[in-house]
């Protein structure tokens, strides 16, 4: 069995595990920067990277695509996709990472599943944007496509510096996407990592003092979480929501109970690991080898 895993950086911590995990397995596998990354339609079609035929793969699994431009990411998703209808097994598919990785792709899917989250509103209008954070009285503005925490703000209905902030977020970025703040007595959010519908462990992301963003990339700090069957469900449902195999899911901690804010489809497994000792590249890589020999069969 052949499997690819495409990163950037050859010496992610995540990526290493899975190459680790693989080896464990008996699989094959290797590192592809898809910025290399070619394709050719002449009398068929052909898709390479490096001096790698792509269509020579069993599996790919993506840890981190990524990206030079909207163009660049829209045709490293075409390949994706052209690979996956031609056999190659895709983890996490390219309509998973791609749900994940829109807000509103993951808010919509998530409320199609019956699964709590936040009130959300997206719009490209000032004026509705205005009325959404009057409403929600303090609201997080996200960018649609953002990670690691980056370029998150708070804002609050009624200060003029913030609704300053607002119209800047809409004129710079097109749109602005805005989601009630949820007030917690503890600064922290919930990552579970779920692979194949299953919970591998559950962290919480402790904010900084004095902060209220919890990202590890942001300076959190990791801690133990204990798991009970409302988690245990959530975060699988939000999984099932957006079709992935593997992937982190945040949640909050609510009088309503506890409430999905983010899928993630290219999750780092290292804050997991440093917190429980547990590997998720492990039941990844238990997929990737079932899944395999389930399709030979």
């Amino acid at each position: 069995m052949r499997a690819a895993i495409v990163v950037s950086d050859p010496l992610d911590w995540t990526a290493q595990a899975l190459l680790a995990s693989f080896s464990a397995k008996g699989i094959n596998s290797f590192f592809l920067n898809f910025s290399d990354l070619s394709a050719a339609i002449t009398c068929g079609q052909s898709f390479r990277c490096t001096d790698v035929d792509l269509l020579d793969l069993d599996a790919m699994v993506v840890r981190d695509l990524g990206r030079k431009g909207p163009g660049d990411v829209a045709f490293r998703f075409e390949v994706l996709q052209a690979l996956q209808e031609r056999g190659v097994s895709i983890i996490n598919p390219p309509q998973a990472i791609a749900k994940a990785a829109n807000k509103f792709a993951t808010s919509r899917a998530l409320q199609d599943a019956g699964v709590a989250t936040p009130k959300t509103v997206v719009t490209n209008s000032l004026t509705e944007a205005e009325k959404a954070l009057q409403d929600f009285k303090k609201a997080v503005s996200k960018p649609l496509f953002g990670y690691k925490g980056r370029d998150i703000i708070l804002l609050e209905d009624g200060a003029e510096a913030d609704l300053a902030r607002l119209k800047s977020v809409l004129e710079s970025q097109g749109l602005v996407y805005l989601q009630e703040f949820i007030p917690l007595d503890n600064p922290r959010d919930i990552r579970a990592f779920v692979v194949d519908g299953k919970v591998q462990g559950a962290i919480y992301r402790v904010a900084p003092p004095g902060q209220w963003i919890s990202n590890l990339a942001r300076g959190g700090r990791a801690a133990s979480c204990p798991m009970n069957r409302e988690l245990a469900e959530k975060a699988a449902s939000a999984a099932n929501a957006v079709g992935a195999v593997y992937c982190g899911v945040d949640l909050l901690e609510t009088e309503q109970g506890l409430m999905v804010i983010e899928v993630n489809g290219t999750p780092s497994g290292k804050g997991i690991f440093e917190a429980l000792g547990v590997d998720v590249t492990a039941a990844i890589a238990d997929h990737v080898h079932q899944n395999h020999y389930l399709r030979e069969s």
